[in-house]
């Protein structure tokens, strides 16, 4: 099983994409929840709470019973008859995957992304090919098609960060480097990702300094002081890149 919620949902099964828009909206939720956690059981309250937070419990258990029936009739559509479900009940806990050979990619992303905190800073090619690859699994925001979900909002707002983290490393390690373009580029995603991100300005003018546009560069410490002001912190535009 390969599961992909950043950038939105997409689920493969033995190789074949999974239809998320042959099911209810309900069953597309629990599968984008339990995708987020998979791996793991997930205690039925939880999902309770997550999905019907409006009903009592004697109705939202009987509407979680029905809308996982409907869920593992999609994803164990091709097993073969009498194969362990792919959605596995442990008591009152239900987990997608549980004890099957996965690919996640919020797994992997924070998996690399550990990785690079133990990994020795000093090596800084290393470093470089280490953030890029934990990049790569990171594919826009996560699950969009939840919107403001609550139980979504967080770890959306946790990955994101995250990234934003990372490119802005990606670009201090470039910039050591002398790749300057290299650098720039990667200020700018981190910044699309978390536009308060002091390190991204700061480097992104150095970035531009560093090639002789002096223009480029007054430009960007301008639309720091900003971002600054708009936090309501007295900078001046010369802040960044001193």
């Amino acid at each position: 099983m390969e599961i992909h919620c950043l950038g939105g949902l997409r689920v493969t099964v033995r190789g074949v994409p999974v239809d998320c828009g042959a099911v209810r909206p309900k069953v597309r939720s629990l599968l984008r929840l339990l995708a987020l956690r998979a791996g793991t059981f997930v205690h039925r309250d939880t999902l309770l709470a997550a999905l019907w937070p409006d009903l009592d419990h004697e109705a939202g258990v009987r509407n979680l019973q029905v809308t996982v029936s409907r869920l593992r009739s999609l994803l164990d559509a091709g097993a073969a008859r009498g194969a362990a479900t792919l959605l596995p009940r442990n008591e009152h806990s239900y987990g997608l995957a549980v004890g099957r050979e996965f690919v996640s990619d919020v797994r992997e992303f924070d998996r690399l992304t550990d990785c690079l905190r133990a990994s020795d800073e000093g090596r800084v090619e290393e470093r470089i090919a280490g953030l890029r690859a934990a990049l790569r699994w990171y594919g826009g925001e996560l699950l969009p098609e939840e919107g403001a979900s609550e139980w979504v909002v967080w770890e959306r707002r946790r990955l994101r960060e995250q990234a934003a983290r990372l490119w802005a490393t990606l670009a201090e390690y470039e910039l050591r480097r002398v790749r300057v373009c290299a650098s720039a580029t990667a200020a700018e995603r981190a910044l699309v990702l978390d536009p308060y991100l002091d390190a991204a300005w700061r480097t992104l003018v150095a970035a531009r300094e560093r090639v002789g546009d002096a223009a480029a560069a007054e430009h960007t410490r301008r639309a720091y002081g900003r971002t600054l002001r708009s936090l309501g912190v007295e900078g001046g535009p010369g802040a960044a890149g001193r």
